[in-house]
């Protein structure tokens, strides 16, 4: 019997490489083992940084970048007619368009794919992408009842053409519920996790984690790391007030931030240097910035500190855990789809000093028990979040909607 013919795919998201984030990084590594599997695959994304060219190969994939350029707050949305062009004009290249981001660019793709009967995917990469929540909902819970009077039966008109679409992929569990909630019909939602390369976040034994101390010029001392963007409603400014009062009883320990807000609309950066300035805290908070050898970082460090109000899978964390750094995250959905508490990891309620100062006690208080929390998660990462067993779920999904 002859397999079904590979589907070509367009992956449409509204930010990818050079721009660093969660998302960015999923959507590279995914696309570099569709390529591996023989799968035709090509990126049609925004052009955030003006000086990234429109058209160019990343890891060997071809990557188009469609105006305006140089636009990374309202890009989103100005890139929309420009993109729905462009899935006119590539049509022949490609049989599904998988939608990386929906909030926007779901509308434009579901149309598409009806207009040139192409098949089509959706994936929530956040919560609130299609109950309109990323409108009129803070990280904190808080609801806005003016944006969301005025913009609650746009989202409801915009949820009738997304409903179209021949599946939702859903990466977490707030995720399905949200859909649920939706009323997206249920036959067409497919549970696939986010994932990562496993064999990049690798364990570090104390000999290598000494040698790359002194290779990136990190200090002596217990490092508790946080990797991400700098951006407000990642619980950042909690975590350096939190540190301000806890670290002073603690002087071997550091809390080490790597990444940055730059190109950030809700970047708190500046906020977050400032703070550390102000209270003489430099010797304790160490801004690493954005860079490209993450995990030379968390296996130089000793923990992982991941205070987040709101994530929906976070890759940053699934990649301390394969490093096998015993962490400590917030206690909101994303986060307890990866950590069963106490055991894979410690989980506290967003913002809670007393209950991050417990966790922060427990972890340095029995380095037994550290080291059967780290070794219990990376085992969990292991065997569900791996990249090659995502994509392969992945290429499932689009054989069969393809095949409809």
């Amino acid at each position: 019997m002859t397999p079904d013919p590979l589907p070509r795919i367009c992956l449409l998201t509204d930010s990818y490489y050079p721009v660093v984030g969660g998302g960015e990084a999923h959507a590279r590594l995914l696309c570099g083992e569709f390529s591996r599997r023989g799968i035709a695959v090509f990126v049609l994304t925004g052009h955030k940084v003006a000086a990234s060219p429109a058209v160019e190969s990343v890891d060997g994939i071809p990557v188009c970048r469609v105006p305006p350029a140089g636009f990374p707050r309202l890009g989103k949305y100005l890139m929309l007619v420009s993109s729905f062009w462009r899935l006119i004009r590539k049509r022949a290249d490609y049989d599904v368009i998988y939608v990386c981001g929906i909030r926007t660019l779901g509308l434009i793709a579901v149309l598409a794919s009806l207009l040139l009967r192409k098949r089509c995917v959706l994936r929530a990469e956040s919560r609130g992408e299609v109950s309109g929540g990323f409108i009129w909902e803070k990280p904190d819970g808080r609801v806005n009842s003016l944006l969301k009077a005025v913009f609650v039966a746009p989202i409801a008109l915009r949820n009738v053409v997304l409903k179209k679409a021949d599946a939702f992929l859903s990466i977490a569990s707030v995720i399905h519920e949200e859909y649920m909630a939706c009323r997206v019909p249920a036959d067409r939602i497919v549970t696939i996790p986010n994932g990562i390369d496993v064999a990049r976040f690798t364990l570090a034994v104390p000999e290598a984690r000494a040698v790359l101390r002194r290779k990136l010029g990190l200090p002596e001392g217990r490092l508790f790391a946080y990797t991400g963007k700098l951006n407000r409603g990642k619980g950042l400014e909690f975590m350096v007030r939190l540190w301000k009062d806890w670290a002073a009883s603690q002087p071997d320990c550091k809390l080490l931030l790597i990444g940055s807000g730059a190109m950030q609309f809700l970047s708190c950066e500046s906020e977050l240097r400032g703070y550390v300035a102000r209270n003489g805290m430099e010797a304790s908070v160490i801004f690493a910035g954005s860079v490209s050898n993450v995990q030379d970082y968390l296996q130089a460090s000793d923990f992982f500190v991941f205070p987040s109000e709101s994530e929906a899978l976070p890759l940053a964390l699934l990649e301390a855990l394969a490093t096998g750094l015993p962490a400590v995250a917030s206690d909101i959905g994303g986060c307890r789809d990866i950590i069963t508490p106490g055991v894979s990891g410690l989980l506290a309620p967003p913002n809670d000093a007393a209950a991050w100062t417990a966790c922060l006690d427990e972890l340095i208080a029995s380095p037994e028990r550290a080291a059967a929390i780290a070794r219990a998660g990376r085992e969990r990462v292991a065997g569900v979040f791996s990249i090659s067993a995502v994509a392969e779920q992945h290429l499932r999904l689009f054989r069969e909607v393809s095949r409809e």
